[in-house]
């Protein structure tokens, strides 16, 4: 809810979007009479999922680009996005500058893709091993995995602490059990060890 009040806010500021709407389900922005050029869609919803929902959406809206943004990253629920209609597939832990360049880019035709994702797509099809099968991160956590990732885009402690809403101090604690985890100690080797 905090994160989807953020974002939603973010939008309407935004010079770029006439109108930005919000709905708590797929029930009722199917029960709505809007149908809006970009629809950002969570996996975990109330009533119809997200995966279920991207497919009845795109039965009854054909042109709406659906771009997941979930905290999911495995490769079950992101090919299932994609066969249900998903434009595109952003982690919840996408800046918000982001997000909108995402929408934006989906308005073009483009596929918006979370980095993570975009690896995870690239290495399914070219038979290589997922990012999150890689024995070395394998025991991060998923909070460690979103503060990774996070550290990966460039994202100062202050940043990561409010995209995931926790404090600086806790930020930190994770930082030091990531490269404790990995046996490494820079942002650098960070970003090779997801590459």
């Amino acid at each position: 809810m905090y994160i989807r009040n953020s974002i939603v806010q973010f939008l309407q500021m935004q010079p770029e979007f006439g109108a930005v709407y919000c709905y708590g389900s797929v029930e009722s922005f199917l029960e709505g009479r809007v149908a809006p050029d970009v629809l950002l869609l969570d996996i975990e919803l109330p009533g119809i999922t997200g995966l279920e929902g991207a497919f009845r959406i795109k039965q009854k809206n054909p042109a709406v680009n659906i771009l997941m943004l979930t905290v999911y990253e495995n490769k079950e629920r992101i090919f299932k996005a994609l066969q249900a209609g998903a434009t595109g597939y952003l982690l919840k832990n996408t800046p918000l500058l982001k997000i909108k360049a995402a929408i934006l880019d989906a308005v073009e035709g483009g596929v918006p893709m979370s980095p993570l994702i975009a690896k995870k797509v690239i290495a399914y099809f070219s038979g290589k091993t997922d990012v999150s099968e890689n024995t070395t991160n394998d025991h991060l956590t998923v909070r460690e995995r979103e503060v990774a990732q996070l550290l990966i885009n460039g994202d100062t402690y202050k940043q990561i602490a409010w995209h995931l809403n926790i404090a600086p101090d806790t930020v930190r604690q994770h930082i030091k059990n990531i490269y404790r985890k990995l046996q490494i100690k820079s942002r650098v080797q960070l970003i090779n060890e997801f590459r």
